[in-house]
């Protein structure tokens, strides 16, 4: 039953994507994008005002003659989830990067309604663009349409976007994650039946869910069952919410012990929960039988990429920021006037391992498309 050498040896699948490079008119933002990839989530000093003549980028948007910011607005669901903090202060840091721009962050703190209400008052700001990652696409499609008749760029950071009217979406596929979770869990019970020398690969596994009425957390338990169904005796024993909260984690995971006596894997919903599974094996005395796998992969302290590093969890799927390359688009939108973007830009996620986590906190995880 011992993962001892599973857990330090890690060698299946998921190699390392490396940073992409894009066209010459992005490669400011690209560069900024990778570092913020390879060194975390910061929160950027806003950029330094233009006083004197303008040139480049802000020349180039349009903006020279007024000397006036062009300002991105960031609609967010609920900023409590580590990813979204993520999200909110990766973009600070890019956009304060940039002569000329200026970013303002909204957080919906889980309401619909306010989330609404949020984007009236984006809208009534004319920005140059709104980033948004909603709590109930439909509900905001017709205030899409009225921002892009107002000339705003409305980039959605969600799938479900694609037919409410953004001028693009970006976004990383929560099925697909939740596979590649499951994928993980398998070959490491794979590795565990051929070390005790067993044809038939089994398994008891945990999950621990953000929220019982998130569509994210929804997406990845359904991709997560569709994986898992690929083993037969491979099995969900323990299924519950732990509000994306390290403590109720914990707390859940003690639960589950009491409950099932033992289990072979964990999967937790983001790093922060998987994380708070750790600390309860670990108390039960049973962290070295119990394979443990969180999803986000941020970087930055007691984040997933160093939980991975130090041995705390044993793997971790990266969640794209997705701002890094919406703020590409905006820009090259903002200085060419011949570019359409695609309807939408898929970003893979990317299995993080102790193989590969060292040169993934080095230079970054995951590609981003060409635009």
């Amino acid at each position: 039953m011992m993962f001892s050498r599973l857990r330090l040896s890690a060698l299946f699948f998921a190699p390392l994507i490396l940073s992409a490079c894009g066209p010459s008119d992005e490669a400011v933002v690209e560069k900024a994008a990778a570092e913020l990839k390879k060194d975390g989530a910061q929160k950027a000093a806003p950029a330094e005002s233009n006083g004197a003549a303008p040139t480049g980028l802000l020349a180039a948007t349009g903006l020279a003659a007024k000397d006036e910011r062009a300002e991105i607005i960031l609609l967010l669901p609920d900023t409590r989830i580590p990813l979204q903090e993520f999200q909110r202060n990766g973009l600070s840091m890019l956009v304060g990067r940039q002569a000329g721009y200026q970013l303002t962050t909204q957080d919906a703190a889980g309401s619909s309604a306010q989330q609404m209400e949020q984007f009236r008052q984006a809208i009534a700001a004319k920005p140059a663009a709104i980033f948004i990652s909603p709590i109930d696409p439909p509900a905001v499609a017709a205030l899409i349409v009225e921002a892009k008749t107002h000339g705003i760029t409305v980039i959605g950071l969600d799938k479900r976007m694609l037919n409410e009217g953004c001028a693009s979406i970006v976004y990383c596929d929560q099925k697909h994650v939740g596979r590649m979770a499951a994928d993980t869990v398998i070959e490491a019970l794979k590795r565990k039946a051929a070390e005790e020398k067993r044809s038939d690969v089994t398994g008891r596994v945990v999950q621990l869910r953000g929220t019982a009425d998130s569509f994210a957390a929804n997406e990845l338990a359904e991709g997560f069952s569709e994986g898992l169904k690929t083993q037969p005796g491979v099995i969900l024993v323990h299924d519950a919410p732990a509000d994306w909260s390290t403590e109720n984690a914990t707390k859940r995971t003690a639960e589950a012990f009491a409950l099932q006596k033992n289990f072979d894997a964990v999967f937790a919903h983001n790093d922060a929960m998987a994380s708070g599974a750790a600390k309860a094996a670990e108390t039960a005395g049973q962290r070295e039988n119990v394979f443990i796998l969180g999803t986000d992969g941020l970087s930055g302290q007691k984040r997933g990429l160093e939980l991975v590093r130090v041995g705390e969890l044993d793997a971790t799927v990266v969640q794209p920021a997705l701002v890094d390359l919406a703020l590409q688009i905006v820009m090259r939108v903002r200085t060419d006037k011949t570019f359409k973007p695609q309807p939408f830009y898929e970003i893979e996620p990317v299995v993080i391992l102790p193989k590969n986590v060292e040169q993934s906190i080095r230079v970054g995880t995951y590609n981003l498309p060409k635009l």
